[in-house]
């Protein structure tokens, strides 16, 4: 039999001391029946909103009990992901839900001082934006729109080749809608119009369409005269189609195809109709703002600044680049990076919700359109093609 060195012991015995003096000395356990915890235990009664949420956009309020006032002595987990907390009482824990998707994560809340975590809640996180459309590794995504039965339909732009239309149904079958029209790399904007045609621009002084029911490439409808710039386009509800572009106006196409002018001067990159007034994101001498102005038959009311994007983001140095509303006016702004997505409710409480998603959106937003139902899709300035959900419904598309 091999003896241990007598220095190997000294170790040995050290521990056993240490153990020896952590015992409780009536039981000669290290287990203290006296001792308390300088807090009870936290515990979760209900979450708000109940059922689910989207992950990493919406705020959650978690009831319950035992919870500490100061905001930095809670912690709550979501399965293994931390949540970020925004204001915390005895009762009450506001917080934004973190980038975990799935159903049933256990919720736990833990409290400084509490011996234990709270009960665990079950509670669904579904992603707020995802991919869309399947598209090939070298196709871009550029402008969209949907028709009246709430297909999107979106330029397409395979590499080496002009861009082509094609047709998403709602469950995202993919289909051609309309092929490659000569000279067309990529077009600006997309909207239905009256009698089923589908108009476009490409930022030159022309509006085109393509034919009901897609299947040829598009035709000339109307040109302006040289030096004027179509950007972007959007119908109000008498069949009126409003034209922005870097111009020194704002144009009206009646349904003659006869124009009106209105004095502007900027670089109008997205126009909007919207509950009788025109929305326009502009740059101008004073910076990028979102204007609007009054529709009053074919006359357009004086622009006024309704949304300062070039204060609200000072020094950032973010060009918007597409707009659209949903049908209670929330006003959705498409950026370059980082915030990607700048959401503007009526009250101008401005905000970024989905900037966790930056994977997806990439370098930033190019086009935006509501769809039908709770959808809001979006092409990413490096062409990626998005579902975004954001609990709303689209403000109508006129021309339909």
């Amino acid at each position: 039999m091999k003896l241990l060195r007598p220095f190997a012991l000294i170790p040995i015995v050290l521990l056993s001391a240490m153990l020896i003096g952590c015992e409780n000395e009536e039981t000669g356990s290290l287990y203290d029946p006296n001792y308390t915890s300088p807090r009870p235990d936290p515990t979760i009664t209900s979450i708000a909103p109940s059922g689910g949420a989207y992950a990493a956009v919406d705020t959650l309020v978690i009831t319950g009990t035992n919870f500490s006032a100061t905001l930095e002595e809670n912690t709550v987990y979501f399965g293994g992901s931390p949540a970020s907390l925004l204001s915390a009482s005895t009762t009450q824990l506001r917080l934004l839900s973190p980038l975990t998707t799935g159903s049933g994560i256990e919720i736990k809340a833990g409290v400084s001082g509490a011996s234990l975590f709270s009960n665990a809640v079950k509670y669904d996180l579904t992603a707020a934006v995802v991919a869309y459309g399947n598209l090939g590794p070298t196709e871009t995504a550029g402008p969209m729109t949907r028709d009246a039965s709430g297909n999107l339909i979106v330029s397409i732009k395979p590499e080496g080749a002009n861009a082509r239309i094609f047709k998403f149904t709602a469950e995202g079958v993919r289909s051609e809608y309309a092929p490659e029209t000569g000279g067309t790399p990529q077009w600006n904007s997309l909207r239905f119009g009256p009698g089923g045609y589908l108009y476009a621009t490409r930022g030159v002084r022309a509006v085109y369409r393509f034919a009901p029911g897609g299947g040829s490439a598009a035709a000339l409808w109307v040109a302006f005269p040289i030096g004027v710039f179509a950007t972007d386009i959007d119908f109000d509800q008498n069949n009126q189609l409003w034209v922005g572009g870097n111009n020194s106006n704002l144009y009206l196409i009646r349904p003659d195809a006869t124009t009106k002018a209105f004095p502007f001067s900027g670089n109008v990159r997205a126009v909007r109709v919207f509950d009788g007034y025109l929305y326009f994101a502009a740059t101008t001498s004073s910076g990028d703002q979102i204007w609007r102005a009054s529709i009053s038959g074919d006359n357009l009311g004086t622009p006024e600044i309704y949304f300062d994007f070039s204060a609200a983001f000072s020094g950032q140095g973010l060009p918007m680049t597409s707009m659209t509303l949903s049908s209670d006016g929330f006003l959705y702004i498409g950026t370059t990076a980082p915030v990607y997505l700048v959401v503007v409710p009526p009250s101008k409480a401005y905000g970024s919700p989905y900037k966790a998603y930056a994977t997806l959106f990439g370098t930033g937003t190019l086009g935006l359109t509501g769809g039908s139902g709770n959808a809001l899709y979006a092409s990413g300035l490096s062409g990626a093609l998005l579902k975004i959900l954001w609990g709303k419904t689209s403000a109508p598309y006129y021309g339909q």
